[in-house]
């Protein structure tokens, strides 16, 4: 049975055609997809967040002119300025809901997606996906995200404040980790993991 994440009514789940959805019969709710190319569409995306996230840690973040100075800094900058401030637990926690869990998040996805899209089954294929399941809640980049926003509406009035390349792909990689959420099929992959085996 199938229950409706918005109404909770339970349904049988039918076999779907690709393109198609199961919709729940009080609420309207989508009970399961069954996407034309889950796999590979999944995995280009993957490939793209991969890309972003290198960019984004690689190129300068902001561009902070004040008084005549300019600074440029990257995604890690924060961290190495609390790290050495005397804030260790915060600046791991930063760094690792920012750059290593979102790495390893995509990593782990890669690791499924294309052995799968090759027609094989990778190893411990059931223990990566719930490795990157559990990564998905601690990658919070939303939360960078607000964080951010407000320091740039605080500091908007006394400095000069420019986004640089590392901040579009930085914005650009929110878009397209919400995108893998949205067409992640959990189901297909294990349909795929099945017919394999």
């Amino acid at each position: 049975m199938i229950a409706c994440e918005f109404c909770d009514l339970l349904h049988r789940p039918l076999p779907l055609r690709a393109g198609e959805k199961a919709r729940c019969s009080r609420c309207g709710g989508v009970l399961a997809r069954h996407s034309r190319n889950p796999i590979q569409g999944t995995l280009a995306l993957a490939f793209a967040a991969l890309i972003l996230l290198l960019l984004a840690n690689v190129f300068p973040f902001l561009q902070i002119s004040l008084e005549g100075q300019v600074s440029e800094s990257y995604i890690a900058t924060g961290v190495i300025g609390l790290w050495r401030g005397g804030a260790q637990a915060l600046a791991a926690l930063i760094f690792f809901t920012t750059i290593l869990a979102p790495a390893l998040n995509i990593l782990g996805l890669l690791y499924v997606l294309l052995p799968l899209s090759f027609g094989w089954v990778p190893p411990g294929v059931a223990s990566a996906v719930r490795f990157q399941a559990s990564l998905v809640s601690w990658a919070m980049l939303d939360v960078y995200m607000l964080a951010l926003l407000v320091i740039l509406i605080k500091m908007a009035g006394w400095a000069r404040i420019q986004f640089e390349m590392g901040a579009w792909c930085f914005v650009a990689l929110f878009i397209v980790l919400t995108l893998v959420s949205v067409f992640y099929d959990r189901e297909a992959l294990w349909d795929r993991v099945e017919a394999l085996r």
